[in-house]
């Protein structure tokens, strides 16, 4: 509370951890000091990812608590949206001045993520009283009169009234100043009321989560500004803070300054105020006789102050108060009075101790502190390291004792304190890996177990090949090699001491090597040999070959196509196998041809395409006794009948394949159809009708232009003398259809037209 206002009737409503006071200094809030109300904890409950509170540094995106605690009417009438975890602050007031006002911060997780979303947390400020009406919100932005809200106060809208602290992962760093958890919060907001002079009001200052009960938002109220102006001010300074509070004197070292003060434009007249001095302390014995009766402020005067000291009268009689009554009008036409509300306590002789200690390392850091008592007016500390600070970290090697002189500010009193970090003393640090091994087979498994001795204990244990890799953390390495080697373990101790051994695996055995014929080339449908052998290892060897089965060294194989063969080759240890391949290519020569003629008449010349593959040398070989090497060969056969054509493909390394096809030679048939004739009676052209060769069976049938039937014959050697039932048909060409068979009985069909012409 400030000035020209009395509280009364405050209430609390939310969580016990939701409240408290903050001290702002050297942090970027704005404010010195105050109280805060947050949706979540004002502690600082862990670090990093952990932390929840408002502390800073930023460096978590979404801290929070849910306190489980319910919402409350007012916010969730505002958003329209369902509160949690509300943290409420009322009391009643009596303003002595038309104005009321006081300063704050609103701060928020919430920021930037969810600025325009339904998940912001709401705040209010709600005055209800003469003259204004009921809950009326003044938190309001200044110049438009808006609500201040995340939605209304962020980097896009209103951003002069807005800071940004960092989104958690990317927070500012200042080394002369601390950040609050906050990712965002507005600048220091003034939040005003018109009232009237002596009347009662209440004020709801209200917080909570909107949405879900996550990421915490709080308001910093500034300390000593929940004010209304008046005529005059009363204050008072203390020479020092011997105690937790501000109003409390220390006998013999703390005088306190009270300081009356009005405002420039009411200092034109004279202005007296009677004084009334009471409490349980006794002016002139306890303290200085300096408090007058009354002040006077002489016209043009704004401030006078008196002083007043605490005497040190060596008895203990506990805290006692001074009561200083001012008695001022009251702004409101009132008679009333400010009162200055002092206290007096004993001092008692400084005393200081220092816990002993023990470590468990030498060398280990460890802080001592000085808890010093009595006295007053802060400490100073003298430790026999030449530090001055209250707490020292130290690292000793031995047991070592540290001794703190601490003198206080107010009698100037001394007293020394002692406190001894013990180290304890341990044995070397040994390890034993036993023991080395001595075999003939590789891929012997083996167990090496280390033992380690002395030092701190709590051992951890490195096991390394003799390439530096690391192959286990455990007491144990179980290895089985394909070579000889050595393995190291080193320990390390609690206190990060280290002891290494060295343990051998020896094989006595050559390393087996299997070996396989070389690759081979086979033509299609040949068969060769495989023969593997082995060197080295240890006794016989023993083979085996995937494919087949088979366990000799030597086996056949007759691929249908490239394939590689693999062999398995063991020896007597029976711990362990080697392989060996080799690759038998297929060479395949595909012999095929074609007959491109379509005419397969006798007399005719044929042409035989060959179309074989991976071939380069070819031999034609025909039933007739014809035999040719061209790659592509025509021949004539002069009868017709079946005859078989065979061709030999070959490739460069002699490798062959065969086919054979029979080709039917068919009998040479002809028909030729004329296309005009003139049945005039001359004997020239007067029939229509066909040449045939090889013909054997005909019909035929002539059409006139309507599709009727005008002549047919089923004669070879018919003819058509360009009649119809007896009369000439008209000149004009007809369709003609001939169905013929030739004497291999191949049957056709001709369709064409015929020109009737005289």
């Amino acid at each position: 509370m400030g000035g020209g206002v009395t509280v009364s009737n405050i209430q609390y409503q939310g969580a016990a951890a939701a409240i408290g006071y903050f001290n702002g200094q050297n942090c970027n809030i704005g404010l010195n000091e105050g109280i805060i109300l947050t949706t979540g904890t004002i502690f600082n409950t862990g670090v990093g990812a952990e932390r929840y509170g408002p502390h800073g540094p930023n460096d978590r995106t979404n801290a929070g608590v849910d306190n489980n605690q319910p919402g409350y009417g007012l916010l969730t009438s505002i958003v329209g949206n369902t509160t949690y975890n509300a943290t409420v602050l009322s009391f009643d007031f009596v303003p002595y001045a038309d104005i009321v006002e006081f300063r704050y911060v609103f701060a928020s997780e919430e920021y930037p993520e969810y600025v325009g979303s339904q998940f912001n947390d709401v705040f209010g400020f709600f005055i209800s009283g003469p003259g204004i009406g009921n809950n009326v919100n003044i938190a309001r932005i200044p110049g438009n009169n808006q609500p201040v809200t995340i939605n209304n106060v962020n980097a896009g809208s209103n951003s002069a009234f807005f800071v940004n602290n960092g989104t958690g992962t990317t927070a500012p760093q200042n080394s002369s100043a601390f950040y609050v958890q906050y990712d965002g919060f507005t600048t220091v907001l003034t939040a005003r009321a018109n009232v009237i002079c002596g009347q009662t009001y209440r004020i709801i200052l209200a917080i909570a989560d909107v949405g879900d009960g996550i990421f915490d938002s709080g308001i910093f109220l500034e300390a000593n500004s929940f004010s209304s102006p008046v005529d005059v001010d009363i204050s008072y300074q203390l020479s020092s803070l011997a105690y937790d509070n501000d109003y409390t004197m220390a006998e013999g070292c703390t005088n306190a300054t009270v300081t009356i003060t009005r405002p420039e434009n009411l200092a034109n007249t004279t202005l007296t105020i009677p004084i009334t001095v009471s409490g349980t302390a006794t002016m002139g014995v306890d303290y200085s006789a300096t408090i007058p009766n009354s002040i006077t402020l002489a016209p043009g005067q704004t401030q006078t102050s008196f002083s007043l000291e605490a005497f040190a009268d060596a008895l203990v009689e506990g805290v006692e108060t001074i009561i200083i009554d001012f008695g001022i009008p009251d702004p409101c036409g009132e008679n009333d009075f400010i009162r200055v509300l002092l206290a007096i306590d004993d001092v008692a002789p400084v005393q200081v101790t220092v816990p002993d200690a023990v470590v468990v390392c030498p060398g280990q850091e460890i802080s001592l502190f000085a808890s010093p008592s009595g006295g007053g007016d802060g400490y100073n500390f003298l430790w026999n390291t030449g530090e001055t600070t209250q707490s020292i970290t130290v690292s000793p090697q031995v047991t070592t004792s540290y001794t703190v002189t601490v003198s206080d500010n107010c009698l100037g009193q001394s007293a020394t304190a002692t406190g001894q970090v013990v180290v304890p003393v341990y044995d070397d640090l040994l390890v034993n890996a036993q023991s080395d091994l001595v075999t003939d087979c590789p891929f012997t498994q083996h167990t090496f177990v280390a033992e380690a001795f002395g030092g701190a204990g709590d051992y951890a244990f490195l096991w390394k090949n003799q390439n530096g890799l690391a192959m286990g953390s455990g007491q144990t390495l179980t290895v089985s090699p394909s070579t000889s080697q050595w393995y190291s373990v080193t320990v390390i101790d609690l206190c990060g001491n280290q002891a290494s051994d060295t343990v051998y695996y020896t094989i006595t055995s050559p390393p087996l090597f299997p070996f396989v014929r070389i690759d081979t080339l086979i033509c299609y449908g040949d068969s060769v040999m495989l023969e593997a052998s082995g060197t080295g290892g240890f006794g016989e060897k023993f083979f085996f070959w995937p494919h087949s089965g088979e366990t000799t060294p030597n086996v056949w194989v007759s691929p249908s196509q490239t394939t590689t063969y693999t062999v398995i080759v063991s020896d007597e240890c029976g711990t362990f196998t080697v392989s060996a391949s080799a690759t038998v290519s297929v060479s395949r020569v595909f012999a095929n041809f074609e007959v491109t003629s379509t005419l397969l008449f006798e007399d005719v010349p044929i042409t035989f395409q060959n179309t074989s593959q991976n071939a380069n040398f070819y031999t034609w070989v025909f039933n007739t006794g014809f035999q040719s090497n061209q790659t592509h060969v025509q021949y004539t056969f002069n009868e017709p009948g079946i005859y078989i054509v065979t061709l030999f493909a070959e490739n460069d390394i002699g490798c062959v394949d065969s086919i054979s096809k029979p080709i039917y030679i068919r009998p040479e048939h002809y028909i030729y159809v004329p296309n005009t004739f003139t049945p005039e009676g001359n004997r020239t052209n007067d029939f229509f009708f066909v040449h045939t060769v090889n013909i054997v069976d005909l019909q035929v049938a002539i059409f006139n232009r309507w599709g009727e039937t005008i002549f047919t014959s089923n004669k070879v050697d018919f003819r058509w003398d360009g009649t119809y039932e007896g009369l000439p048909v008209p000149d004009g060409p007809y369709i003609y259809r001939i169905e013929y068979r030739t004497i291999d009985n191949e049957t056709g069909k001709i369709i064409g037209h015929v020109n009737v012409l005289r």
